[in-house]
């Protein structure tokens, strides 16, 4: 997992290298890549089993991801696929934890920087 991550609340989705984001739906059954369907790096996942025991690792503290925030919804209507919340792109050489890990947790920020020693709290 790459140790290098920004936080961004202008970005919805949890955005994170290919091979780190292959191994996490590998683990979501009937979970498949949708790139030539959805988009590059994008999943879906089987809709009537999202999951809720995804979680990310900062300074030692898991957080986990809800099913709800996970979920970006249905590829189309009537579709059982959903989208899942979290995409590889490996351009940036570092993590994104946007809207889909920032409505799990609670952060405190100093002007213009974060400050990391219990600045994040579950919801």
């Amino acid at each position: 997992f790459y140790s290098n991550f920004s936080v961004d609340t202008g970005t919805t989705l949890l955005i994170g290298d290919s091979q780190n984001v292959a191994a996490i739906y590998k683990d979501i059954p009937g979970s498949a890549d949708a790139s030539s369907t959805v988009g590059q790096g994008f999943y879906t996942v089987p809709c009537d089993s999202i999951p809720d025991n995804v979680s990310i690792t900062l300074g030692g503290q898991s957080f986990t991801i809800s099913a709800d925030s996970f979920n970006l919804g249905a590829v189309s209507s009537g579709s059982s696929d959903c989208v899942g919340g979290i995409m590889a792109d490996d351009s940036q050489g570092f993590w994104i934890l946007g809207d889909v890990f920032l409505q799990n947790v609670y952060t405190c920020a100093w002007p213009f920087f974060l400050i990391f020693t219990n600045c994040f709290k579950t919801c």
